[in-house]
């Protein structure tokens, strides 16, 4: 089964996708800001970290930063769930090594489908910068 990591400081919106996850057959694991996510990742081979982009203690800029910047981590598949969708902030979030960008609301009844694409894209047809 796939590891997949949600950060995310709304505890609704964490909710929501852990069980969105859960119904798809995933057991995500959580974290609520970027050093709860830093610690985990440390522990943890990830395969998907859905991570939302205004987190407290560390921006989600920063944290993208840092697991792009671990060879550990590099090649983890990080997809951004925000509101933040304009066409500005979605190459920004890309160009700093995002895989896709989801917007907020997500959607019910495609998240689990959008989930298992992003988790059976081979590495090679990623387009992470170094």
């Amino acid at each position: 089964m796939p590891e997949i990591l949600i950060v995310e400081d709304n505890l609704l919106n964490l909710v929501v996708e852990a069980d969105l996850l859960k119904s798809c057959g995933y057991d995500p694991m959580k974290a609520k800001n970027g050093f709860e996510a830093l610690e985990v990742l440390s522990k943890v081979k990830v395969d998907l970290v859905l991570m939302d982009m205004e987190l407290p203690k560390m921006h989600g800029l920063e944290l993208l930063q840092r697991i792009k910047c671990n060879p550990d981590t590099r090649s983890i598949r990080v997809v951004a769930v925000t509101g933040h969708c304009d066409p500005e902030s979605t190459q920004e979030f890309l160009k700093a090594g995002c895989h896709a960008v989801l917007s907020k609301p997500i959607n019910f009844d495609i998240f689990g489908s959008q989930v298992k694409e992003f988790l059976t894209v081979t590495s090679s047809s990623l387009n992470f910068p170094e």
